[in-house]
């Protein structure tokens, strides 16, 4: 066997791909619980569904990407569940994309579901953040509202 340069980097190149494979974030039981409690949200409705909305509260804010996600392709009345849960996180992240939801979703009841929530989180006085928020995001929607009804 004769040597050539390249061999000399082998042992690096094989100790800087375990470092970089170890360092990856990996999937981890939480994010698997998190992705199973919003497919249920998506494809159930009644108990089930408010059990697992119960169980993503439990994850807080780090549930919020994967339920923005979801958003995308759940029916009608996941979208509606996907909402419960974001109520019942109740984190100001969620703000955002409960008034993205409600300013730009096709479904009234969906469109209705994110508006109300965002009311009612801007009315609490309890989380002072969130009701900020909350009412920066209702004053956006009225706004709108007014310049599409003036044409």
């Amino acid at each position: 066997m004769q040597y050539t340069p390249s061999m000399r980097l082998r042992p690096f190149v094989g100790m800087v791909l375990v470092v970089c494979l170890s360092a990856a974030p990996a999937c981890n039981d939480n994010d698997d619980e998190i992705r199973h409690n919003v497919t249920l949200l998506c494809n159930h409705e009644g108990a089930l569904a408010m059990a697992a909305a119960d169980a993503l509260t439990r994850h807080g804010r780090r549930a919020i990407p994967t339920i923005e996600a979801a958003m995308h392709t759940a029916s009608g009345p996941g979208k509606k569940n996907l909402i419960l849960a974001l109520r019942k996180i109740g984190d100001a992240e969620a703000v955002p994309l409960l008034a993205h939801i409600a300013e730009f979703e096709p479904s009234p009841d969906v469109k209705r579901e994110a508006e109300w929530t965002l009311r009612t989180w801007a009315a609490d006085g309890k989380f002072a953040a969130r009701a900020a928020k909350a009412k920066a995001a209702v004053r956006h929607l009225e706004d709108a509202r007014g310049v599409q009804e003036a044409g």
